[in-house]
């Protein structure tokens, strides 16, 4: 029974753990528009400085916790489909100059 326990703590962990993600990089603000049903979709996206791939962020979460395109931040978030990320946690990082 211990090591059943053990062995399902492990896998949800691991389930919890693979739905979270860390990102580092500059906000680029987007804004795309379907032609044919008129809807428009805008969003942020972000380029991580590790892994070179690009994560989305609704627009509007992004401008409820004050960030603007060309900041540099850190964001951890639950990834959904498509590369989307839910903000969790965000930190505005000083370009060096």
């Amino acid at each position: 029974m211990r090591y059943l326990t053990i062995l399902l703590a492990t896998f949800f962990l691991a389930a919890y753990a693979y739905g979270e993600e860390t990102v580092t990089g500059i906000l680029e603000e987007e804004i795309s528009e379907n032609f044919q049903t008129g809807k428009i979709d805008h969003r942020f996206s972000i380029k991580d400085e590790t892994t070179g791939k690009y994560y989305f962020i609704d627009a509007k979460e992004a401008k409820d916790k004050g960030m603007k395109s060309g900041e540099r931040v850190r964001i951890r978030g639950d990834k959904h489909e498509n590369r989307r990320i839910r903000i969790r946690e965000s930190q505005r990082i000083h370009l060096e100059e």
